[in-house]
């Protein structure tokens, strides 16, 4: 035992770290010459040490084997803390905002996910500084292992959710740019076998990996598969109420119902709504009507009566029966009465009520607070004069419209960052009269334009397809009575 060498420098680990004994117990590691002779001294051994002398100091390995490359360390530790600090940054600002604020609650529990791998990154940053410095931490390696693959998963999640979306973000970029530094780090951290210390290495990866298929099959289900499957429930019907006669007989009052609820469990936003009820002049011919008519009829009406022929109409009345951006909460109920006076000396035979209704899926959108409040008008509301010309593909040139419109925020903050901003819009346009239209000269036909855009002036509509992630529905309803049946039932 008097013949063993003080000290015992062993050979170079996989990072280039020389473990030093003094008197047979390991005092530190080091890097290089310099930090043995600093190890040495704090250990209180003299400075001035002879470390060729072989009764002193014994090496295990090459005295000049110091394969450390400092700087090419250092760029690998800071490059990997940005890539863990940047993960961390992102999943701690989508999850807080998804766990507070999210529509569906499957992306609340996304959103807690989110959270708790946001910390397992900063816990690994922290490992970051041990695990390429002196490795004092017995598991500081699979600490950073942990969170780069932590990164590797939901990384994954966002640029799985941005393909589907099929639109660009400049978060592609990050998505993309992470992904290139996971594959970096996961590669550097295999060579180096940062599992070691890991007592069922094989086990742990296996239940990352399994944990992560486990998140993806929720994000999954949660922010397509739930929004997808339930159905929404939206009584929607128009119908005539009892009419009376007008004290002088000069008309009859028309009451009119718009039925409009929630009966089922999703809630939705009213994007617009419109009624509107229309006289038509008509005349009886015993002889029938001919192929002439029924083009123009069909063509213009999608319908033809044989032995009636129409007149232009009149408007006798048009409103909304809910507010744009009014949200309908399950068994919510926006019916609406409303009445209309058909005057009985103007040639009109029979009436028609049109009841349109456009909304969104609370569940999959959600509109701007302000969509309410955004009114645009086509004329100065003092003077009444026409002042803006609506599109060229809604209306014709002076025509008069009303507009709202806002951003439709997606159902959590993820599907924010992963898909483009979008715009919803309601025209409801006055049309003026022109050669053609099927309405009275001097007269009007309302009629509501719902979409969903990417342009803020809702001018560039997104296709039927790129418009059902946010489960937006137009329904139509209408319904018709003669004026004779109405004086029938006013005199009972």
């Amino acid at each position: 035992m008097s013949n063993q060498p003080l000290v015992v420098v062993e050979a170079p680990d996989d990072r280039g770290l020389r473990a030093v004994r003094v008197r047979g117990g390991i005092i530190g590691r080091a890097w290089s010459l310099r930090g043995l002779r600093r190890l040495l001294r704090r250990a209180g051994l003299p400075p001035d040490i002879d470390l060729d002398d072989p009764r002193c100091v014994q090496w295990l390995a090459d005295k000049s084997c110091w394969p450390d490359r400092p700087w090419r360390r250092r760029f690998a530790g800071v490059l990997t803390a940005l890539g863990l600090l940047a993960s961390a940054a992102v999943l701690f600002h989508v999850g807080t905002a998804d766990a507070f604020n999210a529509l569906a609650y499957g992306a609340r529990v996304v959103g807690v996910v989110f959270v708790a791998a946001a910390l397992v990154d900063v816990v690994a940053v922290l490992a970051v500084c041990d695990y390429w410095g002196k490795g004092a931490v017995r598991y500081s390696g699979p600490a950073v292992l942990l969170g780069v693959g932590t990164v590797t998963v939901t990384n994954l999640m966002f640029l799985i959710t941005q393909i589907q979306g099929l639109s660009y973000t400049p978060f592609l970029w990050l998505w993309i740019g992470l992904a290139f530094w996971a594959t970096w780090a996961l590669r550097t951290l295999t060579r180096q076998k940062a599992w070691q210390g890991i007592p069922y290495p094989k086990s742990v990866a296996l239940g990352v990996v399994v944990s992560g298929g486990i998140g993806i099959a929720g994000l999954t289900y949660s922010q397509m598969y739930v929004p997808y499957s339930t159905p929404v429930k939206t009584p929607f019907s128009v119908s005539f109420g009892d009419p009376t006669m007008s004290a002088d007989g000069a008309a009859i009052h028309v009451p009119a119902h718009v039925e409009f609820r929630n009966a089922g469990s999703v809630r939705i936003y009213v994007v617009g709504t419109i009624w509107t009820v229309n006289g038509w002049p008509t005349r009886f011919t015993e002889k029938g009507t001919g192929a002439d008519v029924w083009n123009r009829e069909l063509g213009n009406y999608e319908e033809t009566v044989r032995h009636v022929t129409y007149s232009p109409s009149r408007m006798l009345g048009t409103g909304r029966f809910a507010g744009p951006g009014e949200r309908l909460d399950p068994g919510d109920d926006l019916s609406r009465d409303f009445v209309v006076d058909v005057p009985l000396r103007s040639g009109i035979g029979r009436i028609e009520i049109e009841a349109t209704n456009s909304f969104i899926r609370a569940d999959r959108g959600k509109l701007g607070n302000y969509y309410g409040d955004s009114q645009e008008f086509s004329w100065d509301q003092k003077s009444g004069r026409h002042i803006r010309d609506a599109p060229s593909w809604l209306a014709s040139p002076r025509d008069d419209y009303l507009r709202y419109h806002s951003k439709v925020y997606h159902s959590s903050e993820m599907l924010n960052l992963t898909h483009t901003t979008d715009y919803a819009t309601a025209w409801w346009v006055f049309p003026k009269w022109h050669e053609g239209v099927t309405f009275a000269k001097g007269d009007t036909s309302p009629n509501l334009y719902a979409s969903i855009s990417r342009d803020p002036e809702g001018e560039e509509t997104l296709s039927d397809s790129e418009q059902e992630p946010y489960g937006m529905v137009s329904k139509y309803r209408w319904a018709e009575r003669t004026v004779d049946q109405l004086m029938k039932a006013a005199k009972k």
